[in-house]
């Protein structure tokens, strides 16, 4: 029972700054980068099938859900695997992130979700598409080097690389854009 509370306490650090992530192929082919999961060092705690929720004086900010997790406190990261996050405001979904995988480095911050990553923004109504996305914490910003697809209503915008505010509000695609409009094709 003394590891499930140390455990909670440790994911509530931990996790605090995947709220940060919402509130925010074209080209030569890039060499495979290495899995998150990569590891030479056995976990200091492992957690599966859980859901983690963080509030604020009362109020659902954010919820994760995930298939496993790896405490590695050594080494200052954790690593999550299939990962749902869904995060509130004012008690409503405000946007919904999905990855196979995650790692958050402590004690910057800094966190990368890799693999299938969409973000979808309920408020925005725009569904971001990439293969991984990392949340800069010193420049509060999300930025990817890989190709993107967002989609908002009847248009769709893809390009390489991309830095935006966490609300997906203020979001630069850096090169190769392309625009397509679904009703004009």
């Amino acid at each position: 029972m003394t590891n499930n509370i140390m455990a909670k306490k440790n994911f509530f650090w931990v996790f605090t700054f995947l709220i940060i992530v919402s509130l925010s192929s074209c080209g030569k082919e890039k060499p495979e980068k290495p899995k998150i999961s990569d590891k030479k060092s056995f976990p200091d705690q492992a957690i599966e099938n859980f859901t983690l929720t963080h509030t604020n004086q009362g109020e659902k900010e954010w919820e994760l859900e995930a298939d496993r997790a790896e405490i590695y406190k050594r080494e200052g990261r954790t690593i999550v695997q299939k990962l749902k996050i869904r995060f509130y405001d004012q008690g409503k979904i405000t946007s919904i992130l999905t990855a196979r995988e995650g790692e958050l480095r402590s004690p910057s911050g800094d966190m990368e979700v890799r693999g299938d990553v969409v973000v979808t923004s309920e408020k925005e109504g725009i569904t971001l598409k990439t293969e991984s996305l990392k949340w800069d914490t010193q420049r509060k910003k999300i930025v990817t080097d890989d190709f993107v697809r967002q989609e908002k209503g009847d248009t769709i915008i893809t390009g390489q690389g991309l830095e935006s505010d966490p609300e997906l509000e203020k979001i630069v695609i850096k090169k190769n854009v392309k625009v397509i409009h679904k009703s004009l094709k």
